[in-house]
């Protein structure tokens, strides 16, 4: 496993992206935010702190992507899915930023006074269906997807997603999947409720599962980038 994720030399002949290069900003991004949290936590912390802004500057990135793909593809299931992650990254993006309320200063106003009781412009504080749960879908599909998927179609020639081709994520998609969880150890600790202290605040009062959700967001731009790159490489292959 190890050489498939760091063989950038049989990745670039397959027309994927560097794993290489995506475990190094993984790392980077892991490194800065701990940094943060051992010595100036308030930095990473809030609506408008750096584990925020980078959820929203991965979900653009990831936007701008997905559309550009919209754009260029023209088979039609591709394009399908290709809308669909447009659909739920912009419902992600929305929900991160309450509707740019968390920039402008907006207040509540309209549906989201039916949904929200802490007088934001999003409905994923009214229901864990509009936010655990689907976050909990989302991170078993990512961990389908670049191991459980990877390592079947390794041993036994064929994975969970073979057919089309390019729904499956590569195994460059796994640093993002590993830092999430990663990232998401201290609240793990605390809601095993083992120690009388909390990790969260050793680890400078954060909330883990921000970083877990910068990381998870990343995993949308890595998957897209490497899905361009192989729709590219697909016609000389």
């Amino acid at each position: 496993m190890f050489r498939a994720m760091t063989g950038d030399a049989n990745q670039a002949a397959r027309g994927d992206i560097s794993a290489l290069a995506v475990w190094g900003v993984c790392a980077a991004l892991y490194v800065l935010f701990m940094w943060f949290a051992f010595t100036d936590p308030s930095v990473l912390s809030g609506e408008l702190g750096l584990l925020e802004n980078t959820q929203v500057l991965f979900l653009l990135v990831s936007l701008v992507l997905a559309v550009a793909l919209v754009v260029r593809k023209n088979e039609k299931w591709l394009r399908w899915w290709l809308v669909a992650i447009c659909l739920g990254v912009f419902y992600l993006l929305t929900e991160e930023t309450s509707w740019g309320q968390h920039y402008f200063g907006w207040e509540m106003h309209g549906l989201f006074e039916i949904f929200n009781d802490q007088g934001e412009n999003n409905i994923h504080n009214s229901s864990s269906w509009f936010d655990q749960k689907p976050r909990a879908v989302l991170l078993f599909g990512m961990i389908l997807g670049t191991i459980v998927h990877p390592l079947l179609k390794r041993f036994r020639g064929r994975g969970l997603f073979d057919n089309p081709w390019w729904l499956a994520p590569t195994l460059v998609c796994l640093g993002p999947v590993v830092f999430s969880q990663i990232g998401a150890i201290p609240e793990r600790i605390d809601d095993l409720n083992l120690f009388s202290f909390s990790a969260q605040a050793f680890t400078g009062g954060y909330r883990s599962s921000e970083m877990e959700e910068v990381f998870m967001y990343l995993f949308f731009v890595v998957y897209l980038l490497s899905l361009g790159r192989r729709l590219r490489a697909a016609p000389a292959a």
